[in-house]
């Protein structure tokens, strides 16, 4: 493969690795190899093997590493700077791992319109996002398995962020089940743990001093019920020291800026300048945090999850208790070996204040302990350095059980009574940590990773064999790192922990005797080296990096000396709350012997057991969830992309072992049909007819590659081992190239021909116009003698003339004479046909004269009158018998409302609506008002009834938003009101109401409408949503794209599907028309229809653009086109149903435009400015999203430049629009009902039998 024009990567002690190309062949036996940078810089490279290879430009910028044929160190790296700085994503997969690099900057990808986006979708439909990480873990939760997300990374990269924002998403989809607010406070836990456990450091302005995770419960219905927060290696040293730049816990930063409050007075605190605790790093504010401000927050924090106004005070006195401890001024006293403090030391008067306590006894103890022996019990003083360090404990050990409290407590309120059917972990922990000076914190934390790593190797390897078993291919195992050498260094007998723990049960054991122990011990092992130059530190391998601890202070805090006389005072304080929190924790430690022969009533509190059990804890709580974990790593870059950070982040966190164990098997996975439409160029014409697609790439690959170790046939993938795609690559360029060799050996050869023929063209054209030239010239000549014999003639005609003229007057005095007796005889026609005319006038005159006749029509007459009048009678009696009945008329409310919309779908629209308002008017006759009353009310509590039990049904629904707003409609044209009335007839006027103003009813149905249109809304929207993204972007109605995918697409094999749900835009067109057809149907009015269509086109547009935005396998010149023709149909569907007025195709123009873009061109600044003045309705970060998003469809098409998004960039400035990236799909338009009033009278409707109404009668 190292042929020329190969490109490679070579190291570089700048940016790690650089790209450069091979320009002549490298021959076995070679030294050196001769590489051109990509400045054009030529050099020699001496090396004994070949450099890492490049991969295929397809492959650059994908959003899974696994993807990448090369898996090696650079590829990862070059792939990570693509993405992030050419592209703008932070986001990336690596299996089933998410990568994300810390912007250090707000980005509008986290809004509410983002997680509706990513909810429902598969994982490797969508752009990496930490939403789509946690959707699968909530769709394989809701698949009866229960997930854990795990955040790592190094302090600052955004471990907790990232949490927070896996927590919102679970908090927004999956709600609460009840009232109780559960995920408000699941997320109202965050400023107050940030507040306890969060400090400033060197790298992060808000580090995590601690590990956390939260158990998010669920239901059967997969809402939130509960949570449960469990904490890990709560870093205590930092309550009594801080390096320099670094700062305490935010509590007492919070704590000492608000002191000036009035309920503070009694804590005596002041600035934080002026306590030990709170100085030791130098500076006490972070620029751009209001740590008063924040207070606040905590505060509304602590209300929020119940803690109550008592219990918050005993809080903040506990922590202000701590901050006068440090103040403490222990003094020395002259033998050296005691220490005293000043009864008047008005610290330690505060200190005993705050916290309750008797203020000898604490004075006392805090300079002495108790030793007991077998024989006696003595009091044994403490030298200032055993004080000072007692103190220190005694601050550490009270800062820690007032965490626990606080946890147990926020457990409390996040607790449920409701049986947990399955739930969601979030583990937000430490990552790996190398500082120039590592000491005890370090060693606990990488020692934590270690044990993490080793359960996620484990994990990964699991994966890839179960994928592997699941399409059907021979597994092998696979060597992959196992880091338990390592553990066992750490925590075996005689191990590092366990040397620990023997040197501080010496009664002098030292830092420098137990390091020299460690020397003596594991100078052998492969994972411990001693450094040069010192004998009080040692140096760890962990599997992310070598790590060289200092000793000094390891025994100390190992420690962790509390004395039990100091716990015994506390436990007597007269404050409840400050006794509970030592009363139950004598059992949590084991006391272990100072001294042989005697029992101590120290405590000591070895790190080891407490260490040994948060990875047990670990284990306990993530390890069960392991097979289907999530797991993202967050890598910091601080403002740039720092090549030397990200690498050794990457090791740090394990993701290039990841890859390592993915490039050990086989990598690059492929389905069958992707493969066939990247390669069916190297295949042969009649293997692409056959319809086995699946043969035909077996074929092609058996051909092609000839080891078969190098691929595997799946069920329905295939797999590659690392470069057999660049293989498959560098084929099919070869195949291009020889093709386009052809090509233009073709147009060469065609050229000349058309040269040729148009030469040969040009000669014959010459020798014709010759030949014209002397035919012409004989022409005039033969013409001459013509002309000359025309005018001879022409003399003679002067004789001719006079004849002609005399002939044509004659002709003209025959056609007058003519057209005169023409006249004549129309004349006399038409004074026949009147005469005609009178005399059979006459003749019927006569015939009515006739006496007979009027006898018979006069007594015709009378007969009429008489049975009119009979008629009208009895019409009278009946109305008068039927009017008693009529009392009843109530009663027939809820048979009406119980129609079904089939029932009257052939008699008059909306004929309820009617109905009812025909009984409200003979209430209005009678002047019954308890009757309208009793009317009005059933009938609206009947409609609300009958639609919450249809609340899924389109046809239910539509029907009563017709009826409702009609008789709406029907109670303002008949209210007498003129403003009304205008449109009314006179037989209208007379069905108005006389007695009832019905205002206040009108507004309840009005409201009503209302509700039963978002209703509507929501059917519809529930129906439609899910064929729109199918049939919009992916379905291929256009059959000439059909297959045209953007260069290098392909589905992640690592998603979850959930099945063929694919549509097509007809299927939408379709459901369309059933929405318009029933609407239509059932009467409503056409401004509703035509605001319905409105909104739906809305959705329609929003979801569309939502997903383009966020999908880079659909930003491409094809998907540009398939949707601009979708766009159409619908545009052609407006106008088949009359509805251009709607609005609908205005609202769809966010989407032209974003199809329009797809399809321009994007190289230079005219075509920066063409998109900026047609792309009006896309905000700057919808372009520049899709412009970063686009992909070509072939190597033949160039990516968009980073320069060209600047320029588009610049040209944007000064548009003031909206920073956000996402539409809100749920977004609903004011609905308006237009008063509609009706052409149909009252008297002219009939109520059907089949209505079943029959007590209903028409008065």
């Amino acid at each position: 493969i190292a042929v020329c024009y190969t490109r490679v990567w070579i190291p570089d002690p700048d940016e790690v690795w650089k790209s450069a190309e091979i320009i002549k062949d490298y021959k076995e036996g070679d030294k050196s190899l001769h590489l051109k940078l990509e400045d054009d810089t030529v050099i020699d490279l001496k090396t004994n093997q070949l450099p890492f290879l490049r991969n295929p430009d397809i492959l650059v910028g994908e959003n899974d590493l696994t993807a990448l044929s090369y898996l090696h160190e650079p590829a990862v790296l070059h792939n990570l700077k693509v993405r992030f700085l050419e592209s703008n994503h932070i986001y990336t997969y690596c299996g089933i791992v998410l990568v994300a690099i810390n912007p250090y900057e707000q980005l509008p990808i986290y809004e509410q319109d983002v997680i509706y986006a990513y909810s429902g979708q598969n994982m490797g439909d969508m752009d990496p996002h930490i939403f789509a990480v946690a959707e699968e873990a909530y769709k394989q939760m809701a698949r009866w398995k229960n997930q854990s997300i795990i955040v790592s990374g190094e302090s600052g990269a955004g471990k907790t962020v990232s949490a927070k924002y896996a927590m919102r998403f679970f908090a927004s989809v999956g709600g609460s089940a009840s009232e109780t607010n559960i995920e408000e406070k699941v997320l109202a836990s965050s400023p107050i743990m940030e507040a306890i456990g969060n400090a400033k450091t060197t790298r992060n302005d808000n580090s995590s001093r601690f590990g956390k995770y939260i158990q998010i419960g669920f239901d059967k219905r997969y809402h939130i019920i509960g949570a449960n927060m469990r904490t890990y290696l709560l870093e205590k040293s930092r309550v009594v020291f801080q390096a320099e730049d670094e700062r305490n816990y935010h509590i007492f930063y919070q704590l000492c800026a608000s002191a000036s409050l009035p309920e503070f007075k009694d804590l005596e605190l002041t600035c934080a300048e002026d306590f030990f605790y709170t100085s030791m790093g130098g500076e006490t504010t972070i620029d751009g945090v209001d740590d008063a401000e924040d207070f606040e927050k905590t505060r509304h924090a602590f209300t929020l999850l119940g803690v109550k106004e008592s219990h918050q005070m005993s809080i903040f006195k506990i922590i202000a208790s701590i901050l006068h401890l440090g103040n403490l001024e222990i003094h020395a006293e002259r033998d050296g070996d005691s220490s005293s403090i000043s009864k008047q030391d008005e610290h330690l008067n505060n200190f005993c204040s705050l916290l309750g306590v008797e203020h000898s006894q604490m004075e006392h103890w805090l300079c002495h302990r108790k030793l007991v022996t077998t024989a006696e019990t003595y009091i044994k003083p403490m030298s200032l350095q055993q004080a000072v360090n007692a103190r220190n404990a005694l601050a550490k050990h009270i800062y820690a059980q007032l965490f626990n409290w606080i946890v147990e407590h926020i457990n409390k309120a996040l607790h449920t009574t409701v049986k947990q059917h399955s739930f969601i972990g979030v583990l937000d922990i430490y990552g790996f940590e190398t500082f120039e000076v590592n000491s005890f914190e370090q060693f606990c934390i990488n020692y934590a990773n270690e044990k993490l790593q080793q359960q996620f190797n484990s994990h990964v390897f699991k994966l890839e064999q179960e994928e592997y078993m699941k399409e059907g291919i021979p597994w092998t195992l696979i060597d992959f790192y196992d880091n338990q050498p390592c553990i066992d260094l750490i925590e075996a007998k005689l191990g590092i922990l366990d040397l620990l723990d023997e040197e501080c049960k010496v009664p002098k054991g030292t830092d420098e005797n137990w390091a020299q122990k460690l020397y003596d011990r594991h100078s052998s092992s492969q994972h411990f080296q001693k450094p040069r130059m010192s004998n009080t530190s040692f140096i760890v391998v962990h599997f992310a990096d070598k790590v060289e601890y200092q000793c000094d202070g390891f025994l100390e805090k190992n420690r962790d000396t509390v004395y039990e006389e100091q716990i015994n005072i506390l436990k007597a304080s007269k404050y409840q709350m400050v006794a509970d929190l030592f009363h139950d924790e004598k059992d949590s430690v084991p006391v272990t012997p100072a001294l042989k022969g005697a029992s101590s009533k120290i405590s000591v509190r070895s790190a080891k057991p407490s260490v040994k059990a948060a990875n047990k804890e670990h284990k306990k709580t993530v390890g069960h969830q392991w097979e289907t974990v999530l797991i993202c790593i967050v890598i910091k870059c601080n403002c740039r992309f720092d090549p030397k950070r990200a690498v050794q982040q990457l090791r740090a966190c394990g993701v290039l072992e990841t890859i390592r164990i993915s490039a050990a098997g086989y990598p690059s996975r492929w389905s069958y049909h992707d493969f066939f439409n990247r390669y069916r160029v190297l295949m042969k014409k009649r293997e692409i007819s056959k319809n086995d697609k699946k043969l035909v790439c077996k074929t092609l690959l058996e051909n092609l590659i000839k080891d078969p170790d190098k691929f595997q046939f799946g069920r329905t993938k295939i797999f590659f081992r690392a470069g057999q795609v660049a293989y498959l690559e560098k084929l099919r360029a070869d195949k291009f190239r020889a093709a386009t060799i052809m090509i233009q050996k073709t147009v060469r050869g065609w050229l000349q021909r058309v040269k040729y023929r148009r030469m040969r063209e040009a000669a014959i054209t010459i020798q014709r116009y010759t030949r014209g030239h002397l035919a012409r010239r004989n022409y005039w000549g033969t013409l001459a003698y013509v002309i000359q014999g025309i005018r001879i003639l022409y003399h003679n005609s002067s004789f001719i003339t006079p004849l002609i003229r005399l002939l044509e007057a004659q002709l003209q005095d025959q056609r007058r004479e003519h057209e005169e007796e023409v006249e004549t005889l129309k004349s006399q026609m038409e004074a026949l046909r009147e005469e005609m005319e009178k005399q059979q006038q006459a003749f019927f005159q006569t015939l009515q004269l006739s006496p007979e006749a009027q006898v018979e029509f006069g007594i015709q007459q009378e007969i009429t009158r008489l049975t009119n009048e009979n008629l009208v009678r009895n019409y009278v009696n009946y109305i008068v018998r039927r009017l008693p009945f009529f009392f009843f008329f109530f009663f027939f409310s809820s048979s009406l409302i119980d129609l079904k919309p089939q029932t009257v779908s052939a008699t008059v629209p909306c004929l309820p609506a009617y109905i009812l308002y025909m009984c409200i008017r003979h209430a209005d006759y009678i002047n019954d008002d308890l009757k309208v009353h009793s009317l009005l009310t059933s009938t609206i509590n009947g409609i609300k009834k009958v639609l919450k039990k249809h609340n899924d049904d389109f046809q239910m629904t539509s029907f009563w938003l017709a009826n409702t707003s009609r008789l709406l409609h029907c109670l303002k044209q008949y209210s007498g009101d003129t403003g009304f009335m205008t449109q009314n007839t006179t037989k209208q006027n007379e069905h108005c109401l006389k007695n009832f103003d019905l205002t206040e009813y009108r507004q309840v149905l009005s409201d009503l409408s209302i509700q039963i249109y978002q209703q509507l809304f929501k059917i519809a929207e529930g129906m439609l949503q899910p064929m729109i993204v199918s049939a919009m972007l992916e379905n291929e109605s256009i059959q000439s794209l059909c297959g045209v995918k953007p260069m290098g697409y392909r589905k992640r094999s690592s998603s979850m599907v959930d099945g063929d749900n694919t549509y097509s835009l007809d299927a939408v067109i379709r459901q369309m028309n059933t929405f318009h057809s029933i609407m239509c149907d059932q009467g409503l009015d056409p401004e509703i229809i035509q605001q319905v269509c409105k909104q739906l086109f809305y959705m329609i547009n929003a979801v569309t653009l939502n997903n383009l935005l966020l999908r880079k396998d659909v930003c491409s010149w094809s998907t540009g086109m398939q949707l601009r023709y979708n766009i159409s149909q619908l545009e052609e569907w407006l106008r088949g149903k009359n509805l251009q007025q709607s609005g609908a195709a205005q609202i769809m123009e966010p989407l032209i435009q974003a199809a329009q873009l797809l399809q321009l061109k994007k190289k230079t600044s005219e075509d920066a400015e063409a998109i900026c003045s047609l792309c009006t309705s896309l905000t700057t970060q919808q372009i520049v999203k899709i412009l970063n998003l686009y992909t070509p469809i072939n190597e033949f098409e160039e990516r968009v430049t980073v320069a060209f998004i600047r320029n588009i960039q610049a040209h944007l400035q000064e548009r003031n629009d909206s920073p956000q990236l996402l539409l809100d799909y749920k977004y609903m338009f004011p609905v308006v009902f237009p008063f509609n009033p009706s052409s149909i009278t009252m008297d002219s409707i009939h109520i059907p039998a089949s209505l079943n109404l029959e007590f209903v009668n028409q008065v």
